[in-house]
């Protein structure tokens, strides 16, 4: 299967395989190109590469990945024109999961209560301290549902391993590496 990438009426890239019923995953990107050419890669559609990469077939085959244009985007509106998709096709989403890439993890930390997220993925995210108006304890109750993945060579330091919560790993790949190797270690967590 080819995967088809559709696009929303606010560009949202919708990756569905057309399942009776599925899991969807939103994936917020991060900077991208027009904060100019260090993050230019950072498009919704090399999330979506990244993603038909990691993720094996067979598991594709059973998960809807959402990736907004932009990480400014409104969450609740990429959810919904993609949910009217999957409904115009009789599909049915069976839960839903929330995760940010490098800066995409400022509208994941601003929209933790927006729906009871089965999963929630730091991809080489910036801290909550780094949004405003949040602190590192505003993910807190929600660690037991948080996959992370932080990258030693973006952030520069490696957190101690006695210090480190449950499914939250560390790796020396680049910054740009990090969404195809979160989701080869995380991707089967979504299902």
């Amino acid at each position: 299967m080819s995967y088809p990438v559709q696009v929303t009426k606010n560009k949202t890239r919708v990756l569905e395989p057309g399942a009776a019923s599925a899991p969807m995953v939103v994936v917020n990107r991060g900077l991208g190109p027009e904060t100019g050419k260090d993050y230019a890669y950072d498009t919704a559609d090399w999330i979506i590469e990244q993603i038909k990469k990691a993720i094996p077939k067979e598991s594709l085959d059973k998960i809807i990945f959402v990736v907004p244009d932009d990480y400014n985007q409104d969450c609740e509106t990429c959810l919904h024109q993609a949910k009217a998709l999957i409904d115009k096709r009789n599909g049915k989403i069976i839960s839903y999961s929330l995760c940010g890439f490098s800066k995409g993890g400022a509208p994941l930390y601003k929209n933790l209560s927006t729906k009871p997220w089965k999963i929630l993925g730091l991809i080489d995210a910036v801290s909550p301290s780094m949004v405003k108006d949040f602190s590192n304890t505003a993910i807190d109750k929600y660690a037991p549902r948080i996959r992370c993945l932080y990258g030693v060579s973006h952030w520069g330091t490696r957190p101690p391993p006695r210090t480190l919560p449950k499914n939250f790993a560390t790796d020396s790949q680049g910054h740009s590496d990090m969404p195809a190797v979160f989701f080869k270690k995380y991707g089967s967590f979504f299902l």
